[in-house]
């Protein structure tokens, strides 16, 4: 049964929960998580920004021109992604 994906409210392409800014923001404890009421591109992809502003702190990703670089954020946006990729390494 192929799984129904949301899609990104910036871009309307499916988003899997790997890339879901929601889910890694909760990861993360981002106190701006609740906020976040649809489901978006956590990375970029293909014609969609994704969420530059925390997607800034995986190694490789530009920086977001609109939220300066905050080095204390790295780790818990890094780990938060790391955690979001382990449910789509083990399906």
């Amino acid at each position: 049964m192929k799984k129904i994906l949301p899609l990104c409210d910036k871009c309307g392409k499916p988003v899997p929960p790997e890339n879901d800014m929601i889910i890694i923001a909760k990861l993360a404890e981002d106190p701006r998580a609740p906020l976040a009421a649809r489901t978006r591109h956590f990375l970029s992809i293909d014609g969609c920004p994704g969420s530059p502003s925390r997607a800034q702190y995986i190694e490789g990703q530009p920086g977001d021109p609109l939220r300066p670089y905050d080095p204390t954020q790295e780790e818990k946006w890094r780990e938060a992604y790391r955690k979001a990729q382990l449910p789509a390494r083990e399906e």
